[in-house]
C-alpha cells in the first residue's frame, strides 16, 4: 500500500534539519506532525521558508505591542519531539502493508525522513529505504510536472502536500490505465 508523504525542512547545504512531515496512506489514514526541536532562528533568518513555510506552521503570534518573536506553539498538539515524531512515523508506516513512499521530488523527503532515526544504517526494520518519485513517474508517461494536477492551496503545508501528492499519484493512475487498454 502506498503512503505519500511530504517534509518541510531546513537546508543549509550541509544538513537537512525537519520541520514537519504529513503522510497520508492509501487507507485514509494521515500523520502530520511539527519538529519542536527545529531551529527556529535560522528559520527566521531563511527568507523563504519565512514567506512559505512559517506561515503554515502552529505557531504563537505576538499581540501588537509585545516584544519578541512570533514562535512556535511548543503546547500545539502536532508539535512534536523529533524522537516522538520518529516513534509516529515508524508505527504509520509499520500499520500500512507492503508500504511503498512516494513524493513529489522526492530526494529531500527521503533524508529527511530518514534521518528522523539517525544514520541510514539506523533506519528501523520494515521501514522502505527508498522514496519513489512522482515526477519520475510522470516522465515516464511522457508527462512533465507541468501535466499534473495543480496545487488550489495549502503549498508547502506538509500535510497538503501529501494529500496532493494522493492527487496527483491518482491521477498517474488514470493516465496508465487508459494507456494499457
Amino acid at each position: 500500500m502506498r503512503v505519500f508523504y511530504d517534509t518541510e525542512f531546513l537546508d543549509d547545504g550541509r544538513t537537512i534539519d525537519l520541520i514537519s512531515i504529513g503522510m497520508v496512506a492509501e487507507d485514509g489514514r494521515e500523520l502530520y506532525a511539527v519538529s519542536a526541536e527545529v531551529d527556529q532562528a535560522a528559520v527566521r533568518r531563511h527568507g523563504w521558508l519565512m514567506a512559505n513555510v512559517w506561515p503554515s506552521l502552529p505557531i504563537v503570534r505576538n499581540l501588537p505591542g509585545q516584544r519578541g518573536l512570533d514562535r512556535l506553539d511548543l503546547a500545539h498538539p502536532d508539535v512534536r519531539p523529533r524522537a516522538q515524531i520518529a516513534r509516529l512515523v515508524e508505527q504509520f508506516i509499520l500499520a500500512t502493508p507492503d508500504p511503498q513512499l512516494w513524493a513529489y521530488y522526492s530526494a529531500y523527503d527521503h533524508v529527511a525522513y530518514a534521518q528522523l532515526f539517525g544514520p541510514m544504517s539506523d533506519l528501523p526494520a520494515g521501514l522502505p529505504m527508498q522514496t519513489d518519485d512522482l515526477v519520475t513517474e510522470a516522465k515516464r508517461l511522457g508527462l512533465t510536472p507541468a501535466d499534473l494536477p495543480q496545487q488550489a492551496d495549502g503549498h508547502h503545508n506538509a500535510l497538503a502536500d501529501a494529500r496532493h501528492n494522493v492527487v496527483m499519484a491518482r491521477y498517474l493512475d488514470s493516465i496508465a490505465t487508459k494507456r494499457r487498454r
